[in-house]
């Protein structure tokens, strides 16, 4: 009987990678990497989170679809609804809060985008489930039954799952003893190296020290200059950092009816309601308010997620809410947008669920879902290139609102 790592690999052939790696526009030694660390990084995760009778459902689900069967559909064409749909609910049940972490160290390990990890995991997913599913439903195997094949296959795949992943998601108690020392001896290694790398920079230190010591020594005059040229550029780069600052200086709003709301001096919240306020609003039309969108300025999602924001997000968006209410029966538009990076399919997908994830929190607040629209737009209107740095990048990485009438 072939063994379950064993025949998800063969499953998921070098031809299908490349398939994968041409829609992800990334190497496709790399994606071959990802894939070999995501596919045991799976089964890991299965063994630890998987004994539920959910994820059971899952897999039985997943097995009626015949997902393994069609597999070249996975990584040629979208998968469809309800594949996605057996994806997506197979790693929020693994992964939950953790998904971020499960992707962005599959993406550091193989040098991948985190954008086209994410794609990848979406795809490598329903069909993981699709073979589990097909073992229960096809050859009558019982959850307790694929557990149990698991677990006398474990040691042939979690040395596969590399050591921060296993870490980070708890796996390690998996372990065997073996594996669990070579976990360790790699984090003595790293350790020693990092305490190596330290004695370096100290003896470069001492090293530029006493150069700088006889410069001064034979010549005062020019290393002065060089000191206050130095302060300067110090100077200069600290009243950037206080401009920068200012641009997000806490304050509070208080609407008509004396609801107060602390924001941000000109974030999205002061804008909005002056744009409310102003004859602008009043006299324009449906084809004007167009192409006047507010950028949220607090709000961020996890890494490589398209649902689950960060803590610091909800205060923004108690705020919008609060406004919503107050100016009653206001339409409005969530716009997500990307950067250039990755795959233009890939990022039109995950702009459109950050856009209604939007929507949802909204509508939750207590806002009519009838007067928010939402919408996905990508890569579409990013104006920086896929090389161009971060920093420029970061403007094309948004979630945007705009008014409708």
């Amino acid at each position: 009987m072939a063994q379950i790592y064993d025949s998800l690999k063969a499953l998921i052939n070098p031809d299908m990678v490349s398939k994968a790696a041409s829609l992800l526009e990334e190497d496709p030694h790399k994606v071959s990497g990802a894939v070999s660390s995501i596919v045991p990084g799976l089964l890991g995760v299965i063994l630890k989170n998987g004994r539920t009778p959910q994820f059971g459902n899952i897999l039985e689900e997943a097995g009626k679809l015949d997902i393994a069967s069609n597999i070249e559909k996975v990584f040629m064409d979208k998968p469809s609804k309800k594949q996605q749909n057996i994806g997506d609910d197979f790693l929020q049940h693994l992964l939950g809060d953790k998904a971020a972490n499960f992707t962005d160290s599959i993406a550091k390990e193989s040098g991948i985008s985190k954008v086209a990890t994410n794609g990848l995991v979406s795809m490598i997913a329903p069909v993981v489930a699709g073979f589990l599913g097909q073992k229960m439903v096809k050859e009558g195997w019982s959850l307790s039954g694929l557990f149990s094949e698991l677990n006398k296959e474990k040691s042939g795949f979690l040395n596969m799952i590399p050591s921060g992943l296993a870490s980070g998601l708890g796996l390690t108690s998996l372990f065997n003893s073996d594996i669990a020392s070579g976990l360790k001896v790699d984090k003595i290694k790293n350790e020693t190296k990092g305490k190596f790398r330290w004695l370096i920079w100290v003896i470069l230190l001492a090293a530029l020290l006493l150069a700088l010591f006889y410069i001064w020594k034979s010549c005062s005059k020019p290393v002065e200059s060089a000191v206050i040229a130095v302060t300067d550029t110090v100077k200069e780069e600290a009243t950037a950092v206080v401009d920068e600052v200012k641009e997000k200086i806490a304050t509070e709003l208080i609407l008509p009816d004396g609801t107060k709301l602390n924001a941000y001096t000109d974030g999205i919240e002061d804008q909005m309601i002056a744009f409310l306020n102003s004859d602008e609003y009043k006299n324009s039309d449906k084809e004007q308010l167009k192409d006047k969108w507010f950028n949220f300025d607090n709000i961020e999602f996890k890494h490589g997620s398209g649902s689950v924001l960060t803590e610091e997000s909800y205060p923004q968006l108690d705020n919008i809410v609060r406004i919503l209410k107050y100016y009653k029966g206001t339409k409005v538009k969530i716009g997500g947008y990307t950067d250039k990076t990755g795959n233009a399919d890939v990022n039109l997908k995950i702009s459109g669920e950050r856009a209604n994830t939007i929507k949802a929190y909204l509508i939750k607040g207590g806002l009519d879902a009838a007067t928010i629209g939402a919408e996905g737009y990508g890569d579409k209107f990013a104006k920086y290139p896929a090389d161009a740095p971060d920093a420029d990048r970061a403007h094309d990485r948004r979630i945007a609102l705009r008014f409708v009438k």
